[in-house]
């Protein structure tokens, strides 16, 4: 068994409790304001992220690359595209990090990137600096002078633990190997509209790029 294979089975037997589809549990009725219409998807269970028409959780984290701080609770004219990941990542982030690129050069073209902000969290902070921040950037085709991407940065261990795994609900491990290590996670990438409620949760490392644009656009139309 190779080394991601040997992690894979780790992460299907650590983080079986919120396997399921796209969207997670969707509830008849949505605690908050929402523009989009209920997913159609549903699954067994309830995820421990936030699904639709739920509150986004608030934060402060560090932009290593712009060197400042940016704190969810003051975004509140722009939707956000969130996901967690880690630069070093082998195998599920890079399609993951790559979709998300694709969809900020589509927010780009269509002349609406000054309505959404894309938020990339790192629960690596160990091997995560700007150096290595930067080069990934150019590996998945962000564009960071386009001013809308931040890549955050938590100070620790511990406050990524406290942001991406208990207020974000998303479980990671990290698996000890050797004189390296890697970590088993799940992916999931939210839409956030701009009073803070959670528009679509998208399970998985390949989400597609067309149905988060459309959806983007869609909730951004609505407040014009």
């Amino acid at each position: 068994m190779n080394r991601r294979d040997l992690l894979t089975s780790s992460a299907v037997v650590g983080l079986a409790p919120v396997a399921g589809c796209l969207t997670g549990l969707v509830d008849d009725e949505p605690s908050g304001e929402v523009v989009l219409d209920p997913p159609e998807e549903s699954t067994q269970g309830e995820p421990s992220y936030p699904t639709y028409g739920e509150s986004f959780p608030t934060f402060e984290l560090s932009d290593p690359l712009l060197e400042t701080s940016v704190d969810v609770d003051g975004i509140d004219e722009e939707c956000l595209v969130c996901t967690t990941f880690f630069a070093t990542c082998p195998a599920e982030c890079v399609p993951l990090m790559h979709a998300i690129s694709t969809v900020q050069a589509n927010s780009l073209e269509s002349g609406l990137g000054d309505d959404v902000r894309f938020l990339a969290i790192t629960f690596d902070p160990e091997r995560d600096t700007a150096d290595e921040l930067s080069d990934h950037a150019e590996m998945v085709d962000v564009d960071l002078e386009a001013g809308n991407w931040h890549y955050l940065r938590p100070q620790d261990d511990d406050e990524a633990k406290t942001v991406v795994e208990d207020e974000l609900g998303i479980p990671f491990e990290r698996e000890e190997l050797g004189d390296d290590y890697d970590f088993a996670h799940i992916t999931v990438t939210f839409l956030v509209n701009p009073d803070g409620y959670v528009e679509r949760s998208y399970r998985g490392e390949n989400p597609s790029t067309e149905q988060i644009t459309d959806d983007l656009e869609t909730v951004i139309d609505d407040r014009e």
